[in-house]
């Protein structure tokens, strides 16, 4: 302490400020000053540290274990508005999804003369289960038809306007139950949390000599994953 209290020579009080580390109090113009919050914080749950500049507040971290780069294949880590938590990525989803026919007909059908006839359709609803991301699937479409064929009769079978088979009988006696299972793969694309009805078309045609239809087989698979888009 100086001075002796008098006007023309005023007290003056010093101070010694600690220099162990850690220690946030500092000294200016104005006095003692101690920056908002810091002399109170409390770390966990993976933050270490005072938030001081000797000792700032660290998250802890492990190392990036990929061969890509870090700096362009890393994703985000967000704050919740509503809570203040952090968030990281929302997980990839995937879905299966099944429909199917099969069953002998009461009335066989009349192969059609006209090729690529739609005989009958198989329709299955799927749901992109990933609100965030689009999704990309495999479409997997099957038809097996039972065709009986007399002597010197023919048909053919596909789907979605796609001839797969042709079976003909050019034998002397009647060919019962003859068929050909087959089978397309396709991509399939929906966009964010999208539903979407697939239908395919059954199909036959180029019939001759009295083939008949007497059995219908089809089925519709999708198999769906939510992606990263490159």
């Amino acid at each position: 302490m100086d001075g002796n209290g008098s006007t023309s020579s005023p007290y003056v009080v010093g101070a010694d400020v600690s220099p162990t580390p850690g220690n946030a109090l500092t000294i200016d113009s104005g006095g003692l000053y101690v920056p908002a919050g810091l002399a109170s914080v409390t770390a966990g749950c993976g933050i270490t540290g005072a938030g001081t500049q000797a000792e700032p507040l660290t998250a802890k971290t492990a190392a990036w274990p990929y061969a890509c780069p870090i700096d362009t294949n890393a994703t985000g880590v967000y704050c919740d508005p509503a809570t203040g938590e952090l968030k990281g990525e929302p997980p990839l989803m995937q879905s299966y999804f099944n429909a199917s026919k099969n069953g002998t007909l009461a009335t066989p059908i009349a192969v059609p003369a006209s090729d690529q006839t739609t005989i009958d359709t198989l329709s299955i609803t799927v749901t992109n289960p990933d609100p965030c991301r689009p999704a990309l699937g495999l479409l997997f479409r099957e038809v097996d038809l039972d065709l009986t064929l007399p002597p010197d009769s023919g048909g053919a079978t596909g789907l979605d306007n796609d001839d797969l088979s042709y079976l003909g009988n050019t034998g002397s006696s009647t060919i019962f139950g003859t068929h050909v299972q087959e089978n397309k793969i396709n991509e399939v694309r929906l966009a964010p949390g999208e539903t979407r009805t697939i239908t395919m078309n059954i199909q036959a045609g180029r019939g001759s000599g009295g083939a008949e239809i007497t059995r219908i087989q089809a089925t519709l698979r999708v198999f769906l994953n939510s992606i990263a888009e490159a």
